[in-house]
């Protein structure tokens, strides 16, 4: 199989200038070749090697039946390599779902590692159980460990084990944290979305925070551990590590009176106590299914970028959380309109702000756009990128110093994968 050239200008750039007078913002947005991805691929993620060697790239592809986790890598000035299949049992992943997609992990000396959902039909239930798989390579991605389960409740009655985050915390350690409706709280009024557009349905608890370990790389996993409880159920945990080694989680909080608000906390080596980035107070009887995105910079600062559909401040914002927690400025709005989707965030830091990636527009259409975010916490500039009509969850990495790739499910005609290179000055 031909390998593609990740670099490949697919046609002419689409560069756009930032709105700043100066050259120096000036940012440029070229289309990437993707690897060969098979029918109704979506659920991309993407990482990048820790001594900057290599970029890795996961997907989910197949209809039901025939549905797999897939994998590639390429040099950051190279080819993608082929395709390699990780699951090895067809439908060992769920049906696509941007919020619950495959989580993708780069460790050092060429270590990769892979955390998903899979679906566990019940009879009764109006949506499928599920549980949280895992697999590891230790030769870049060439070979997969079989995939195992990592919710350790699998042998009792099938549960809810989904929107889930995994994080490298350095040397041989390994996390991943999942919303699980064990020990669960029931809300007056609280229901949950059957979509990403926030259609109402079956009423349904809340859900829990839980978490395992791994001291040697995905061989052995510590029992679960329920952390923090009232968390909007189908919403995404975000984890980032901070510079002294502290991991950070993000999540959206379901405050009483159905109050949908994000908030961040230490999550390991101790739990923290939840704070708010920003008081949206985003008033909702339904589940939205967007949950916060995360990094966190070289001085322990904490970015974050999340959607808020309160009626009147509807949009996309970034906030920015000093290291250590405490006070939040005012957040600052990337987009905001009243026919606003709900919409989905990535987001990396960046040596002076952050890069937020989000598929909305004012008008409430889907579109992979790119806002650069400046040391002040002020918006440089927003493009959308060309081609990118009906794209969906964004997934963003950064790369060398001023370059960035993003990633995303395309809509419509051109369903599949889409690739960008972002650079700045």
């Amino acid at each position: 199989m031909t390998a593609h050239r990740l670099l490949r200008l697919a046609g002419t750039a689409l560069a756009a200038a930032w709105l700043a007078a100066c050259a120096e913002d000036r940012l440029e947005i070229t289309a990437a070749a993707a690897p060969p991805t098979g029918p109704a691929a979506g659920d991309v993620a993407v990482a990048r090697a820790p001594d900057g060697t290599g970029v890795f790239l996961a997907w989910v592809a197949g209809d039901s039946g025939s549905r797999h986790v897939w994998f590639s890598r390429a040099g950051e000035g190279g080819d993608w390599s082929a395709p390699v299949q990780v699951t090895d049992v067809a439908d060992d992943v769920g049906a696509p779902h941007g919020e619950s997609s495959p989580r993708l992990v780069a460790g050092g000396g060429n270590r990769v590692a892979l955390v998903w959902s899979r679906s566990v039909p019940v009879a009764g239930r109006r949506w499928p159980a599920s549980e949280i798989r895992f697999a590891r390579s230790l030769d870049g991605g060439i070979t997969w460990s079989a995939p195992h389960t990592l919710n350790d409740d699998s042998t009792g009655a099938p549960g809810t084990h989904t929107f889930h985050g995994a994080a490298w915390l350095g040397g041989d350690s390994l996390v991943a944290a999942w919303l699980d409706e064990r020990g669960g709280a029931s809300f007056p009024g609280h229901h949950h979305a059957a979509d990403d557009d926030g259609a109402a349905s079956a009423t349904e608890s809340d859900a829990r925070i839980f978490v395992a370990v791994s001291g040697d790389f995905g061989a052995t996993w510590s029992p679960n551990r329920p952390v923090w409880g009232a968390v909007c159920p189908c919403c995404r945990v975000s984890l980032a590590r901070d510079p002294s080694g502290t991991l950070i989680a993000a999540w959206r909080k379901h405050f009483p009176g159905s109050i949908r608000d994000v908030v961040t906390a230490p999550l390991l080596p101790l739990p923290g106590e939840p704070e708010r980035v920003h008081r949206d107070d985003w008033e909702y009887p339904g589940c939205p299914h967007t949950g916060p995105a995360l990094a966190v910079d070289s001085a322990g600062a904490r970015h974050v970028a999340w959607y808020t559909g309160k009626p009147g401040g509807a949009g996309m914002f970034y906030g920015r959380v000093a290291p250590g927690g405490g006070a939040t400025p005012a957040a600052t709005p990337l987009v905001t309109g009243a026919g606003l989707q709900t919409g989905h965030a990535a987001i990396a830091a960046t040596g002076s702000g952050a890069l937020v990636a989000f598929d909305v527009d004012e008008g409430g259409a889907r579109a992979i756009r790119v806002a650069r975010v400046d040391a002040g916490g002020a918006v440089a500039g927003i493009e959308t990128i060309e081609g990118s009509a009906g794209g969906t969850y964004p997934q963003l990495v950064a790369l060398a110093e001023g370059e960035a790739l993003v990633a995303w499910r395309q809509g419509g005609d051109a369903a599949g994968i889409g690739l960008a290179r972002i650079r700045w000055k």
